[in-house]
């Protein structure tokens, strides 16, 4: 497993350390390069920029009960679509950075699963370590 706590109590600031950047930081420790792209002005009235991003990026969905530590999990928190992207970890924990809030660890539980809307992992074969 690679080793992620340099990106874990990483201060919020959209487009810079959001949840995306998150993302990006952690496969960057995985030796994959993900692009930027700039982030919607409105979160509340944009579609999902990683349902649309994610399949040009070089991940595949894969059904939620296929799940495995370093795939993308894309959540709809309280926005109109699934804006919200968590790192799945071992033992069913994830590794996110919500908004106005310090990059975390927490337990993957029921209030995050039933607002998971896709899973997806890189397509190159990054496979767990």
């Amino acid at each position: 497993m690679v080793n992620y706590q340099s990106l874990v109590g990483l201060n919020w600031e959209y487009g810079k350390s959001d949840c995306f950047g998150l993302v990006r930081n952690y496969f960057k420790l995985l030796g994959v390069e993900l692009p930027e792209y700039e982030r919607p002005k409105d979160l509340q009235t944009c579609d999902s920029i990683f349902l649309d991003q994610l399949p040009k990026k070089g991940f595949q969905q894969i059904p939620i009960n296929q799940r495995l530590p370093n795939d993308v999990l894309v959540m709809r928190l309280g926005t109109k679509t699934a804006m919200h992207a968590a790192i799945l970890l071992p033992n069913e924990m994830i590794l996110h950075q919500k908004q106005n809030s310090l990059s975390c660890v927490e337990v993957y539980r029921f209030y995050y699963v039933e607002r998971t809307e896709a899973v997806f992992r890189y397509a190159t074969g990054v496979t767990p370590r």
